[in-house]
């Protein structure tokens, strides 16, 4: 695939998502919160979390190791995906009995709960494997309407218990856990459908294939998603287990958490475009400095730009969104969103690592974050509460993503790109100045996004910082 079809593609998903992921996250999830109450959604937001760090089991980072390996043309791969699928299966088993375990260690008493969560996971996973075949294969933008697919479901679904409950009844957690189930086994067969036309057959399971030098490639991308997975997840779980008032704090921050999943997504959709792309170039000689800072520059852009909104217009979201007004939860808002940055970083540099080889430099940095992350936790929670998660996320993630970055500068020689970094600085502080004057005015806070998303357009234009006709050859097909 060109680097035009690359971009295309790539618009394609971000229109996509960014129609279909808002409703899900603000529409649907949202008004599950404010319905079923703070309390009972932090509960439901720490199990979450606590299956979330152990989902490197249902995976062993098979997916991202299939994904890289597909891309770079080895057709033994594309033979043993019957073996990857049903050591999934066997990965599953395991993942229950030790999340179980933990649940009794940590004194779970929502049983029903956390065994939903745990089919959950299982489906998702299951889902973004079959989804990476495709990614794999270039097919770009086939996994663009797919990276949609059961959130959409699941809007269908959740929608009618919450807008049609006299037909349907009142929406609850158990309720909303069934119609995830239901959701990501639809779109799992819809892709398993696409698969066997587009002529990938899943064969007969060899487990003589996962021999040693197999395993040892496969055991640093288990070892780098699981870190992964604590560092983003672990301080929910901390956080209920921790503090005085957990369950509520928990909620708290998962309201906060919504917005930087939601605001995240596309960047993480992005990074699964990415890593195929970045590894075929790779297998192929081909530079890879041009399309690195071409698509940190969209990455980084767009964090900043939610970053700085959100801190300027942080109440009038906590009262819009979740109909309160404190000021604890406006701060929480404010040092959450700014993660996203060091998000964005890791998101293009850490796949870099990985599509090129480096994935245990990768796996070094993420446990350094993730050392960072839990002490800052372990001190911070206590007498800060959600508040202190956000302010280790804050410093491990940026932490994450700068190493990242630097690395790939040194081992493959990329330029840094100094001058879009003191860009991506000046365009946040022109965003919040922005801001700042329009909230001197009467008008509803909800009329400053749009002129400020125009406002990061115009930026990217103004300093070429992406390829304009590039992405505009997607209008012409």
């Amino acid at each position: 695939m060109n680097h035009s079809k690359f971009y295309s593609s790539l618009l394609l998903l971000i229109v996509l998502n960014a129609v279909i992921k808002p409703l899900w996250i603000f529409g649907i999830d949202r008004q599950v919160q404010n319905i079923t109450g703070v309390a009972e959604y932090g509960i439901y937001f720490s199990l979450l979390n606590l299956s979330i760090v152990f989902g490197f089991l249902l995976d062993c980072g098979l997916t991202n190791f299939v994904n890289r390996e597909l891309a770079a043309k080895k057709t033994e791969i594309q033979q043993q995906l019957g073996s990857f699928l049903f050591l999934k299966v066997l990965f599953f088993l395991v993942y229950i009995i030790i999340v179980v375990a933990v649940g009794k260690l940590s004194n779970v008493k929502h049983w029903d709960i956390l065994f939903g969560v745990i089919l959950v996971q299982f489906l998702t996973f299951l889902f973004l494997f079959l989804r990476n075949i495709v990614t794999a294969n270039q097919w770009f933008r086939t996994d663009a309407w797919l990276s949609v697919l059961d959130k959409s479901i699941m809007i269908l679904i959740c929608g009618a218990f919450i807008f049609l409950p006299v037909f349907f009844g009142t929406i609850n957690i158990r309720k909303f856990l069934v119609a995830q189930i239901i959701s990501t086994t639809i779109a799992t067969f819809i892709v398993i459908i696409i698969l066997v036309f587009k002529n990938i057959r899943i064969t007969k399971p060899n487990l003589k294939f996962f021999n040693k030098a197999v395993i040892l490639s496969v055991l640093p991308f288990a070892v780098t998603i699981f870190l992964m997975s604590i560092h983003i997840r672990l301080d929910g779980f901390l956080l209920e287990r921790l503090h005085p008032d957990g369950a509520h704090q928990a909620g708290l921050y998962a309201a906060a958490y919504r917005l930087l999943d939601a605001s995240n997504m596309v960047g993480y959709l992005i990074a699964s475009f990415f890593l195929p792309f970045v590894a075929r170039l790779w297998s192929e000689g081909k530079p890879l400095q041009d399309t690195v800072v071409q698509t940190r520059h969209v990455q980084v852009m767009f964090a900043v730009t939610i970053a700085a909104a959100t801190i300027m217009l942080a109440p009038a979201l906590q009262k819009i969104l979740y109909h309160r007004d404190d000021l604890y939860g406006v701060r929480i808002l404010q040092w959450c969103l700014p993660a996203l940055v060091g998000y964005a970083f890791t998101q293009v540099y850490g796949t870099v690592m990985t599509a090129t080889g480096n994935i245990v430099a990768f796996g070094y940095l993420n446990l350094a974050a993730v050392i960072l992350n839990i002490i800052m936790n372990l001190f911070l929670i206590p007498g800060n509460g959600a508040l202190g998660c956000c302010i280790a996320a804050l410093s491990s993630q940026l932490f994450l993503g700068i190493a990242a970055m630097i690395f790939v500068h040194k081992k493959l020689s990329t330029s840094i790109a100094f001058r879009s970094l003191v860009l991506y600085c000046l365009h946040g502080v022109i965003i919040c100045g922005v801001l700042f004057a329009l909230l001197k005015t009467s008008v509803n806070p909800l009329w400053f996004l749009p002129p400020v998303v125009i406002i990061t357009f115009l930026v990217m234009w103004i300093t070429k910082m992406v390829p304009l006709n590039s992405w505009l050859s997607f209008l012409k097909k």
